[in-house]
């Protein structure tokens, strides 16, 4: 199977199971708000927050490492070091979760009476440990099976852990409305997925079979590409929890709720991008270990294409209705999230750039040059989240994201353009934008002068907008039918 097949194909499984999932993610955050009291819902994902703020360090970037590695030594049949690979990393995994759990048990009292100033957050906080532990050796698993290339299985099982966990939330909540029977039911699906997947993984790779063999140079190997990707991780979590985390110290836990359901709505964009990510990587790995960067620098001008093509109007349409979304999803009292949605909007266009940008440096065995400039931007995120916070709250927060995105994104253009010789597409980019620009401008013209149920005359713009939208961007050339249709034979 061609480069070009494997990857289209698999990005087009990944990203339809990937957009069920989050879907399915998305509707969690509905039951949950819809049955919690919006304190609860507050203090629920402020600890959530804190738990996956904490989780960078769960495996000290060696997931990562397995996802760059491991397809090499496939391709040199070394799979004892596969094995060894695989248990350093599992290793690793359970002594820092180990550290950290205790830490939290131990200052669980004092981080609820300072931090979260709610006497409920510590029997909150200490069943979270589980979830700590769980969710990351989840994320592992996921990592092996990337690694493998793996696409179906490693999106179904984002698929099936949502699905488990809606079901459940929907059962336990028709008995009882209890924050408590929430965190239980995330820790019985996190345990069960793991079950499930890692018998599933002796098909893909049976870890009985082969030796370990944990030599000095193989956990070099792995820490010396790991702990860039970590720091470059501890940059990206601050750029997306420290705003949760500041505005829980600063503001009421009903404005952290509102933010936590104003930030996985623009977030949904962000699932085309991993998407790609999640397919490239281990493939761009392949490329230049095969010594083929040709084919990685003319796949890297057509994701930047295709990419901006999906998600412009995509962001243009939650940036009209931002209100009504969150009205229909999460109710009346979530809707002062509206303007904040918006602005996160637009610094999901940029995120989406770097997001792709910094997997092609991981895959080129560049992963600290993506972390300097996600570090950079953590920097200026938390700088600026301290003196702006305080004044406008949950406004300031989304503020301080967008022009954190945009700086991470356009220096990381910049940057990348001294490892790989490929032409961004400026001028495509320019034209992208503009027929948004048009699209919306048709959707906010047709919005005053129509008066009809709202959710129907916004299922009808949007449909007019994208056809609008569609015609400009052939008009205008932006897209080859030609390439377009040999990408969808690709798919079939």
């Amino acid at each position: 199977m061609s480069y070009t097949k494997r990857a289209v194909k698999g990005f087009t499984i990944v990203f339809i199971v990937n957009i069920i999932a989050a879907f399915l993610g998305y509707l969690i955050r509905i039951v949950l708000a819809r049955n919690l009291t919006v304190a609860e819902y507050g203090l629920f994902f402020a600890v959530f927050t804190l738990i996956n703020f904490l989780a960078i360090f769960n495996n000290l970037g060696l997931g990562q490492a397995l996802v760059k590695y491991i397809p090499e030594f496939l391709l040199k049949k070394k799979f004892n070091n596969i094995k060894s690979a695989v248990i350093t990393a599992l290793g690793t995994t359970l002594i820092t979760i180990i550290i950290i759990g205790a830490l939290l048990f131990v200052f669980s009292g004092f981080l609820a009476e300072n931090y979260f100033k709610t006497s409920l957050a510590a029997p909150v906080l200490l069943p979270f440990i589980l979830v700590l532990l769980l969710s990351n050796l989840r994320s592992l698993l996921r990592n092996v099976y990337q690694a493998f290339q793996r696409m179906t299985t490693y999106a179904l099982m984002y698929f099936a852990e949502n699905s488990l966990i809606l079901v459940l939330l929907l059962c336990v909540f028709a008995f009882k409305k209890n924050i408590f029977l929430a965190i239980y039911s995330y820790i019985t699906v996190y345990a069960l997925i793991i079950i499930i997947f890692f018998l599933l993984l002796f098909r893909v790779f049976n870890l009985f079979k082969h030796k370990v063999f944990i030599t000095k140079e193989l956990v070099k190997k792995l820490f010396k590409f790991g702990i860039p990707i970590m720091l470059g991780s501890v940059g990206s979590i601050i750029i997306l929890y420290t705003d949760t985390l500041i505005l829980t110290y600063f503001k009421s836990l009903e404005e952290v709720a509102v933010y936590n359901v104003v930030v996985p709505t623009a977030m949904m964009l962000t699932f085309f991008a991993k998407s790609i990510s999640t397919v490239i990587f281990p493939m761009a790995s392949e490329l230049v270990a095969r010594k083929k960067k040709k084919y990685l620098e003319q796949g890297l001008t057509m994701l930047e294409k295709y990419s901006f093509i999906i998600i412009i109007p995509a962001a243009f349409m939650i940036l009209a209705f931002s209100k009504l979304i969150l009205n229909l999803m999460f109710g009346a009292q979530y809707s002062t999230g509206a303007v904040a949605m918006q602005i996160l909007v637009v610094g999901m266009i940029f995120l989406l750039i770097y997001n792709i940008n910094s997997t092609i440096f991981a895959s080129i065995g560049k992963p600290e040059v993506g972390t300097k400039i996600l570090l950079q931007g953590a920097l200026i995120n938390f700088v600026l989240n301290l003196i702006i916070i305080p004044y406008i709250g949950m406004l300031g927060a989304a503020i301080t994201s967008l022009m954190t995105y945009a700086y991470v994104a356009l220096v990381s253009v910049f940057k990348l353009r001294k490892f790989i010789h490929v032409k961004m597409p400026w001028l495509n980019w320019i034209k992208i934008f503009v027929s948004g620009v048009i699209m919306l401008g048709v959707m906010l013209f047709l919005k005053s002068i129509l008066f009809m149920n709202p959710y129907l005359e916004a299922t009808i713009l949007c449909v007019i907008a994208g056809i609008v939208y569609a015609v400009l961007i052939i008009l205008l050339k932006i897209v080859d039918l030609k390439e377009l249709r040999g990408l969808v034979n690709q798919i079939i």
